[in-house]
């Protein structure tokens, strides 16, 4: 069986690499408010949700685009976890 990505580090590389700059030594903790420190903006938050989609082959529907889905990296990582168990499911014949 393969090994499930981790998650948070993945997220947590991406917030480094496309909203802080470059020549920062910033870290973030996973429970950090990204929208409320200023981190990721609302310009930020449409590339965010698309690699995010792209990265785990899941889709985002608009019903789930709330607040507190996407404020941490917890926050996020939780949300991806739970929409891949439902990929899962579906493709084993459930739901």
């Amino acid at each position: 069986m393969k090994t499930p990505p981790n998650i948070e580090k993945i997220i947590y590389d991406y917030i480094l690499e496309t909203f802080l700059p470059h020549n920062s030594k910033q870290t973030i903790s996973f429970d950090k408010d990204l929208y409320q420190s200023g981190i990721v903006d609302s310009a930020g938050l449409i590339s965010f949700l698309c690699f995010i989609e792209k990265e785990f082959s899941i889709t985002i529907p608009d019903e789930d685009l709330l607040p507190q889905n996407f404020c941490s990296i917890d926050t996020i990582s939780n949300y991806i976890r739970v929409q891949l168990s439902k990929t899962s499911i579906e493709v084993l014949g459930g739901v």
